[in-house]
């Protein structure tokens, strides 16, 4: 490919499975919410789907501009790379593409040149749908001055938080035209937490080599902020996701794993560690996460044991002695997806062992070694490791962390909120859009990502917008935390198979709507009741 003077290449991660015009016109679509006719006017455009740079990048769309000056092309580049909105839509790797990378580029269409009406004309391909906006002129866009933060989780096993933005960037775009978005990648300390936070930070990602749940190595990654930080994400390592059903098995399973990730990020120099420990397979108390760190564990007769949940019982005494010496400096914070206890009705166990494969005889079991883990833990460590809120979480990884490396335990999403400064992007935001797969009486009870963010909210007077797959019993106890609405995106009678089949295009729809309606309630409030004719008097 040829350009002509100065080019700049974008490279769009697209979220549709569509034809290449329908992609096209949709990115148009979003490019044209910051650059309008006067930017465009006169320029070149090619376009055409890009190998990837990545393997986590599926479907990248390369859009090249040229023919404009190199002050006129800085000037495109600085407006769509301050725009978080479109940021979103980007591929994480290589974003923007200059001259002399673009001369290798092979593959592109011809798309045509911008004319004066705004009509893409003289490409290969039939531009005629495809317009580019004239300039807004003495005529207020609907969204001109509205700020919206989009801050939802994911919708698990369907839609990730970066994906459901892409996606309500979309809906509100389409109903809000000029309105400024601000992005912000939720989770609560389980699996994507890594994602958000490093997405919203813009963290170096590292790889190694780790030890999975069933002891097989794998490959795990894990973010540093400004080189200082470490987030450490539980289900990179030890995650639930990581096992089949087939092949799962609670009461070997361990979190040695995660322990090798702390153990790499202390041996890199990091003494600020944040450890995100929700969608664990494991129940072993943090046992092989403590062995990855250097303590050791003896049964009655002086055997070394191992680190899984059978042998909670056998523990007779924990050597702290060969423990990793940079723990001492370090500080940690863990993040929390769930506030429940150790053991007892409301403990790890009992709660949440059998979704990771345990049976009602290895639940009592494993109960037993709960109390005789957090009897040994807590008189080593001269402090109640059983009873502080989260010590349950990830099959009792919170107690451990508690006890062993002096960790702060803390909400997820309370973590989250405050690692990525959601305080501070609030300011001047009309609405918070929040979301997840299910709401009902355990997203408040339990503290959860959608709660932590309508408290926030409220303490700004801010409404908050809730998209979820369903509503369960007693998901109505979030309207009396904050100034809080709710839209389904399950509108008519279906099974659960269906709806994660569906579940993007339920989402569309349901995002459509909500949108829909936060802008007859703005009409509303902006133009009040309206005069009823004299004749209506009449009737009756």
């Amino acid at each position: 490919m040829k350009v002509k003077r100065f080019a700049l290449g974008i490279r769009f991660d697209t979220i549709f499975d569509a034809s290449e015009h329908v992609v096209l016109s949709h990115i148009m679509d979003e490019l044209c919410s910051v650059l309008t006719l006067s930017d465009l006017k006169g320029l070149r455009l090619h376009g055409g789907f890009a190998p990837c740079d990545h393997p986590s990048e599926s479907r990248i769309y390369m859009l090249v501009i040229d023919g404009g000056s190199l002050k006129r092309m800085r000037k495109i580049y600085r407006k769509v790379d301050s725009d978080a909105g479109i940021n979103m839509y980007l591929a994480s790797t290589n974003p923007y593409y200059e001259n002399n990378r673009l001369e290798s580029i092979e593959g592109l269409t011809y798309l045509g040149v911008v004319e004066s009406s705004g009509r893409i004309t003289g490409g290969d391909e039939c531009m005629s749908s495809v317009m580019v906006h004239t300039n807004h002129g003495k005529k207020r866009p609907v969204g001109k001055g509205i700020k919206i933060l989009l801050a939802p989780d994911s919708f698990k096993g369907s839609i990730s938080s970066i994906d459901a933005i892409k996606r309500l960037t979309v809906a509100a775009r389409r109903n809000f035209p000029g309105v400024k978005v601000v992005p912000v990648p939720i989770a609560d300390g389980g699996e994507g937490t890594l994602e958000a936070i490093t997405t919203a930070c813009n963290a170096v990602i590292r790889k190694m080599t780790v030890t999975d749940p069933m002891g097989k190595r794998i490959e795990a990654k894990y973010g540093v902020i400004s080189g200082r930080k470490a987030i450490i994400e539980m289900a990179q390592a030890s995650g639930i996701t990581l096992v089949s059903e087939s092949e799962r098995d609670v009461m070997k399973a361990s979190s040695f794993g995660t322990g090798e990730m702390i153990r790499r990020a202390l041996d890199e120099g990091i003494r600020d560690v944040v450890i995100a420990i929700g969608g664990s397979a494991t129940n072993d108390c943090g046992m092989g996460c403590a062995i990855a760190l250097g303590v050791k564990f003896y049964d009655c007769d002086g055997n070394e044991l191992e680190g899984n949940g059978e042998n909670l019982i056998k523990i007779d005494r924990i050597d702290t002695e060969f423990i990793h010496p940079c723990i001492k400096d370090a500080s940690f914070t863990v993040m929390c997806d769930v506030d429940n206890t150790l053991f007892g009705a409301e403990g790890s166990t009992m709660v949440y062992s059998k979704q990771k494969g345990a049976t009602q005889e290895q639940t009592e079991l494993l109960e037993c070694g709960m109390k005789n883990c957090a009897e040994k833990l807590s008189a080593l460590c001269e402090k109640d490791v059983a009873e502080v809120p989260g010590a349950g979480a990830a099959g009792g990884m919170g107690a451990m962390l508690y006890g062993l490396l002096d960790a702060k335990l803390t909400s997820g999403i309370d973590a989250l909120l405050d690692v990525t400064g959601f305080e501070s992007l609030l300011k001047g935001v009309s609405v918070v859009v929040t979301g997840e797969g299910m709401l009902d009486a355990q997203t408040a009870k339990h503290k959860k990502a959608v709660y932590g963010i309508v408290k926030r909210c409220t303490r700004r007077k801010i409404p908050v917008c809730i998209i979820t797959g369903g509503m369960g019993e007693g998901a109505e106890e979030l309207y009396e935390v904050g100034n809080v609405g709710i839209m389904t995106a399950v509108n008519f009678p279906m099974n659960t198979e269906y709806a994660m089949k569906n579940a993007e295009k339920l989402f569309d729809a349901a995002a459509d709507r909500m949108f829909r309606l936060i802008r007859i309630g703005r009409d509303v409030e902006k133009n009040g009741a309206p005069k009823v004719p004299k004749y209506y008097d009449q009737l009756g």
